[in-house]
């Protein structure tokens, strides 16, 4: 039990601990969600706002590692809500000219 409420600190922290600058639901979710309709395979390929958004997100990351990791964490968790088609998640950095922060793979390690 211990171990638990010690992970879900440690967790919590992470997440809370972003420099003031990004936040899952907030600076996150909007920027990613036009990105849905291709990686759930609707469309062929990624639209602009898709594109932007991404590119933003990578300078974020670029810029602090704390922010990378609650960046990925922030990914991840989305993933995991939904059928994302990695075929074509993978496509997304040369599709929309960035350079990926995290790694495109089911369960990524984001603390490397």
């Amino acid at each position: 039990m211990a171990k638990i409420l010690l992970t879900l600190f440690a967790l919590a922290l992470i997440l809370g601990q972003t420099n003031g600058v990004v936040h899952c639901e907030k600076d996150v979710i909007p920027l990613v969600k036009p990105c849905s309709g291709f990686v759930l395979g609707k469309d062929a390929k990624p639209n602009q706002k898709c594109c932007v958004g991404l590119q933003s997100l990578a300078k974020t990351a670029a810029a602090s590692e704390l922010d990378r990791k609650t960046l990925c964490i922030c990914i991840n968790y989305l993933e995991r809500s939904g059928f994302v088609n990695y075929t074509k998640a993978v496509q997304l950095p040369d599709l929309c000219h960035f350079i990926t922060f995290m790694p495109i793979e089911p369960n990524p390690d984001c603390y490397k």
